[in-house]
């Protein structure tokens, strides 16, 4: 059933993809499945190709902010799986992995564009160009980490399937995603921040376990998590919201200040292969 129609613009490009595009509410044809309640834009199918030529430089500059959100991702791993090998699907210029070493993990991840991957390798940080499966990574691997990627891709379910192929008997997932059954998104409707074009799959609790049931894994923890922005990001975000007669002055000050912030409108499950 069709839920949103699409307000693509005819010709699309790889910064419309970028990690940190505000085009909030912008998306291909949405259908909900009647059975599942998982809300999918099928027109996107082939969405690799954009996400190897993405080139985002504000992702970059707001480092250190996103370096906190991923320790605190991680420390919910640590309550489960403390130490191992560690892989990051979609890992961007490496900020997770570089946590992950500093806790003690052996981390590496991949990460499909060109442009993040070398800042990643600048860094010395191991992350590998491509997706998976990928000939440099070897399983298996204790921890698996997803963040903020499976809503990126046309066949999640495939995805699920390759980290169960990676991920060792004993392992744990740590998955985040949009949750589309959240209150902040039924409150919003097309308005809501995660309609954008890179998200073409769209989860709620519901889906998304019977998405992890069906390839096999079983939830562990559920939790909302919260997010650090600075201040000037924030205000930006704000301003997209309103007319430009009412948009809030970007201070330079705020670009120092670093702002925690919870929606709950984000799902973070940590999962395991389930027990025969």
């Amino acid at each position: 059933m069709l839920v949103k129609a699409s307000n693509i613009p005819n010709i699309i490009s790889p910064q419309d993809f970028a990690i940190t595009d505000s085009n909030y509410g912008t998306t291909g044809d949405i259908y909900r499945c009647e059975k599942c309640g998982f809300m999918q834009c099928t027109r996107l199918q082939d969405v690799l190709s954009y996400y190897e030529r993405i080139e985002d430089a504000s992702y970059e500059e707001y480092r250190q902010i996103r370096a906190l959100q991923q320790n605190k991702l991680l420390l919910y791993v640590r309550k489960i799986k403390k130490f191992g090998r560690l892989l990051d699907i979609g890992a961007g210029s490496g900020i997770l992995v570089e946590q992950a070493l500093a806790m003690g993990y052996k981390a590496e991840g991949v990460e499909p564009s060109r442009y993040l991957c070398n800042k990643a390798k600048e860094l010395g940080l191991s992350v590998h160009l491509g997706k998976l499966p990928h000939p440099d990574v070897k399983p298996p691997y204790d921890v698996v980490t997803m963040v903020d990627v499976l809503e990126h891709v046309s066949n999640p379910m495939k995805m699920l399937e390759d980290v169960k192929e990676v991920l060792s008997d004993d392992g744990v997932g740590l998955l985040v995603t949009p949750d589309v059954g959240s209150v902040m998104a039924i409150l919003m409707r097309s308005k809501w921040w995660h309609y954008r074009i890179a998200h073409i799959g769209y989860f709620q609790r519901s889906s998304l376990i019977g998405a992890l049931d069906k390839v096999g894994f079983e939830p562990v923890l559920f939790a909302r998590p919260g997010w650090y922005f600075s201040g000037d990001y924030l205000v930006e975000r704000l301003n997209s919201y309103m007319p430009g007669t009412f948009h809030l002055p970007v201070f330079p000050i705020l670009k120092k200040i670093t702002i925690p912030l919870n929606l709950f409108d984000s799902l973070l499950v940590i999962f395991k292969k389930k027990t025969k």
